[in-house]
């Protein structure tokens, strides 16, 4: 095991779940997405938050979702602080730090649903992503920016780790422990496709390891993604509904939330108002010849621009 560097995803609970083939739009088809793109450029900085001493990995992963969530449409990042990762590893150890077992990611999901997380925020919903699929994975990737993953790191990725290198999967090498980690990208390219955040740090996998060591994702449904045109584009927000209800037994509630990244009003200079206004009621005055062409282009162009 890398010095410093702990494992605690525990294997996959496999309970019945929403599956995102079924609630993306256009049913059997992966809805488009762009041949690549990298949420997490955006966003340096990450932080370890206790996963060098702790089986907390997949707390962490809510603390990273969060925080890009947060940044990309809520308006600026929020980045949940140690104590509250602490608080949420507790939900499956409460006799931290003494009880350090690491945590399953399902059941971690349906906490976030039930209850929310330590930042006073629940999970809408959550869905479950075909990993054999890659295109599928990039689609869910494209449309919601990030997927809590479960993998199985390999003792050849710790030293590919330390080198700065692409995770690779090594057919001799064995097998170091189970991590969680938040994919957040993904570039297109065979040697080097989907982007994610383990201890602090951006790195990739290659379609290889993929395909080898990677046995669960999910997609979130957070607050902040009702509304926004990839969401509403991406999801069939009514077969949700109906599987959300054929999984739990209950009816989905979304929550009401304002729109993401609200336009602010901007400050208008009272000279070119006052003209703005003089105009307009000029333009609204009835004219004849000449005149009524200027007044209908003036008419035309506050339409097109919103004046």
């Amino acid at each position: 095991m890398i010095p410093n560097k702990k494992y605690g995803r525990k294997p996959p609970k496999n309970a019945p779940a929403l599956h995102f083939r079924s609630i993306r739009n256009l049913g059997v088809t992966i809805p488009s997405h762009p041949t690549s793109e990298d949420y997490l450029k955006s966003l340096p900085g990450w932080q370890m938050l206790g996963n060098d001493q702790y089986g907390d990995c997949v707390a962490v992963t809510w603390a990273n979702e969060r925080r890009i969530v947060t940044g990309l449409l809520g308006g600026h990042a929020v980045y949940p602080t140690m104590d509250q990762v602490i608080q949420f590893y507790k939900t499956q150890n409460p006799g931290f730090p003494s009880e350090d077992n690491g945590m399953d990611i399902q059941t971690a999901l349906e906490y976030l649903v039930s209850h929310g997380g330590p930042d006073g925020v629940k999970a809408v919903a959550f869905a479950k992503v075909d990993t054999s699929n890659l295109e599928e994975v990039k689609a869910a990737l494209a449309i919601f920016g990030t997927l809590w993953t479960g993998i199985v790191v390999q003792d050849a990725n710790e030293t590919q780790f330390s080198k700065g290198q692409v995770w690779d999967y090594v057919p001799s090498s064995p097998d170091a422990g189970g991590h969680s980690i938040m994919s957040g990208g993904y570039l297109g390219q065979a040697a080097s496709d989907v982007r994610f955040i383990t201890w602090a740090t951006e790195t990739g996998f290659t379609d290889n390891y993929w395909a080898h060591k990677v046995e669960e994702a999910w997609v979130v449904i957070w607050p902040e993604h009702l509304g926004t045109a990839s969401f509403m584009a991406g999801v069939n927000i009514a077969q949700l509904a109906q599987d959300y209800q054929a999984i739990t037994g209950k009816t989905l509630t979304i929550p009401n939330t304002p729109p993401p990244n609200p336009t602010p009003t901007p400050n208008v200079d009272p000279a070119l108002k006052t003209f703005h206004d003089a105009v307009v009621a000029w333009v609204n005055k009835s004219h004849t010849g000449e005149t009524k062409v200027v007044a209908d282009a003036c008419r035309a162009l506050f339409k097109a621009y919103n004046l």
